[in-house]
């Protein structure tokens, strides 16, 4: 009777033991389940930092001095002196020309180059028959241009014009150089629009001892209008632009946090924030486009910025 008891105890004992192991592991279970619901997002600390404001702007590189040299008489060419690349002296020598004139068919024309520079372009190959600058429109013979420094030409639409001034700084970009900024600065900004685009030229010259920069190449401006410094400022990825307003999302209490904020300065990377945000709080970058308010939120491992 005694070893029945004692087997029935034993029973008990472990079935208490399995239901509470049971329960214990369904709150385990509802806690994990609870997390996985939990969206992941990275954060950015919002701190006060520079920022610029900036006129985005295409243009082609030219020789700051840049000269098209036309033949002084009708001919061929047939010799070239100074080839692309080629450095020259005013008055250098740079080709010659067969004159095609009667009495005069062995005769050749020196095509002297007028500038101190470099030969950037043959607009003839050896004997093609060139012809002297006329009324009429005709092809030059050859381009010189200084390359110490060089230009480009811009458009700046009318609501922009009175925002850019001579002396402004510009980053100027190549897709040779895709990486490397070359900069330069706002020599001329034009007094008048033209008619048809409505818009004003500015001549920004960049500096250019190596030689990097070639006419020709298309060139992407970013014109420094103004900087901000010690401004409250947040990575751009953090902004949902709507068209009433401006949001960003915040954490509170492990919860998406909805802030509707003014701002500022806007460029490619930064936003400057006028009012809505603290200095220190933390703002969504990543996983907040479609985010609700009150949605449970996760901080991804490295996620603040």
């Amino acid at each position: 009777m005694y070893k029945m008891k004692e087997l029935i105890s034993v029973c008990l004992l472990g079935a208490l033991v399995m239901f509470f192991n049971g329960c214990s592991g369904k709150e385990v279970d509802e806690k994990t389940k609870k997390e996985e619901r939990a969206l992941p997002v990275k954060v950015a600390r919002v701190k006060r930092g520079s920022i610029e404001e900036v006129i985005y702007l295409t243009g082609n590189i030219k020789g700051e001095k840049e000269v098209q040299i036309y033949a002084d008489v009708p001919g061929k060419l047939i010799k070239k002196l100074k080839d692309v690349g080629d450095p020259v002296k005013k008055d250098e020598v740079i080709a010659m020309i067969d004159r095609d004139e009667v009495a005069l068919k062995f005769s050749e024309a020196e095509v002297k180059s007028p500038i101190d520079g470099e030969v950037t372009r043959y607009f003839a190959d050896l004997g093609e028959s060139v012809f002297p600058a006329q009324s009429m429109p005709r092809s030059p013979l050859v381009m010189v241009a200084d390359m110490d420094k060089v230009k480009v030409i811009v458009n700046i639409i009318e609501k922009d014009v009175g925002r850019v001034k001579v002396g402004q700084e510009a980053r100027i970009y190549v897709d040779a150089y895709p990486e490397k900024p070359f900069i330069g600065y706002v020599k001329t900004v034009s007094k008048s629009l033209d008619l048809l685009s409505r818009t004003a030229q500015a001549e920004i010259v960049i500096d250019n001892p190596e030689h990097f920069l070639k006419p020709g190449m298309f060139a992407k401006v970013n014109l420094i209008v103004k900087r901000y410094i010690g401004v409250i400022i947040i990575p751009r990825t953090a902004l949902i632009e709507r068209e009433d307003e401006n949001v960003v999302f915040t954490i509170k209490e492990g919860m998406a946090e909805k802030r509707i904020v003014k701002c500022g300065v806007l460029n490619d990377t930064k936003v400057q924030i006028i009012k809505g945000l603290n200095e220190g709080e933390d703002v969504i970058v990543e996983g907040n486009y479609g985010l609700i308010e009150g949605t449970k939120i996760k901080v991804s491992t490295g996620g603040v910025e």
